[in-house]
């Protein structure tokens, strides 16, 4: 197991690959699109597959596998100028996924994922130099460690807003610095949310639109803010005219929420709803705690609101239709968030194919 990543080992390891210049004068945008395939985001701690993970990823033909590696996040305990950042919650890899990736090299492209606070990002406002280069060196030497050999592209995730825009930016802009000073084959790549999409273009290669949280999952009211395409529709008509090369993320997941007196106090998952002794409906997708129920070492207090959102098919279908009318003639790749087997079990192989075609 001595390959399995720990936050302490990579933060021993994490040294100054590139240092902070001036921002170059260089185009935003590196048009340059890369193959189509069928892809999915991997966002769990730990990056294992069962035989039906294995089995989807070599039934769908999955080129391109999106690994988150790291979080980061604002260090509370230290407010130094060079050190207010810290990576949290690393990817490991077990040992079986080791193999396969030193074995699948050639087949399967894989993308490090680094998803970046609004708290850190602030943080580190005036010092996006030192973040660059810190994410860098980091996911290089996770790459390296691991096996990861076929990496063309880093992927920077980040709910920036019109007062973290000029941050976020230019922290872009020293990724890509420190990718090109430390002789990476890397393009620089970020999440694109779809009120960003009214947002000028970030300087990066290519973007992946993400089409889910589309709603407001802390309001008790919403219908389902994983995705709902009256949500989605509004910021349509700014796609055949945004100038970068766009994938699209539909989401595959589902989870439960949790109200107390109308205020949204964490998500959850497994809770048997059907339970009458438990819950009781309140309405399609809202069930009401009868009693005090202990779950995930939480309590679940007696009138607390359990809301059960899902990726229904027909919704997700939906949206992917006007995206697709609205990126006609661009070429894209269909992504899938996440690899999940037991989420993705809820779909037939012919839905998960739909999802995947491009131009329909």
């Amino acid at each position: 197991m001595k390959h399995l990543l720990t936050l302490l080992t990579l933060s021993a390891i994490i040294v100054t690959g590139c240092g902070g210049t001036k921002q170059e004068d260089a185009a935003w945008c590196d048009r340059e699109e890369h193959a189509e395939t069928n892809a999915v985001y991997y966002w769990k701690t730990v990056f294992r597959l069962d035989s039906a993970g294995h089995e989807f990823v070599d039934r769908h033909g999955i080129g391109r596998i999106y690994l988150r590696m790291f979080d980061v996040s604002a260090d509370a305990y230290d407010d130094s100028p060079e050190n207010r950042t810290i990576p949290n919650a690393s990817v490991k890899i077990d040992d079986d996924m080791y193999r396969e990736i030193k074995e699948t090299a050639a087949d399967r492209e894989y993308v490090p994922v680094v998803y970046i606070t609004l708290e850190a990002l602030k943080a580190m406002n005036g010092r996006e130099y030192v973040l660059a280069s810190n994410i860098v060196t980091r996911v290089r030497n996770m790459c390296e460690y691991n096996g990861l050999t076929n990496v063309a592209e880093l992927q920077l995730d980040c709910d920036w807003t019109t007062s973290t825009e000029e941050s976020f930016f230019n922290l872009c802009k020293q990724v890509r610095h420190c990718i090109g000073e430390l002789e990476l084959p890397w393009k620089l790549s970020s999440t694109i949310r779809l009120h960003q999409l009214a947002r000028q273009v970030p300087p990066v290669d290519r973007g992946v639109l993400m089409v889910y949280n589309t709603g407001a999952f802390n309001n008790p009211d919403a219908g389902n803010s994983i995705i709902d395409p009256d949500d989605v529709s509004p910021y349509l008509k700014y796609l055949p005219g945004y100038r970068l090369h766009l994938d699209v993320a539909y989401p595959t997941y589902s989870w439960q929420l949790l109200f107390r007196e109308r205020r949204f106090t964490g998500l959850t998952n497994g809770l048997d709803l059907t339970d009458t002794s438990r819950f009781e409906p309140k309405n399609a997708t809202q069930y009401v705690a009868l009693k005090d129920i202990p779950h995930n070492g939480k309590i679940i207090r007696k009138g607390d609101i359990v809301r059960a959102e899902a990726s229904r098919y027909d919704d997700v279908l939906e949206v992917k239709r006007s995206i697709e009318q609205q990126l006609a003639g661009r070429p894209h790749s269909n992504i899938l968030y996440h690899l999940d087997s037991k989420n993705l079990s809820n779909y037939t192989h012919d839905e998960i194919q739909t999802l995947f075609a491009v131009g329909r």
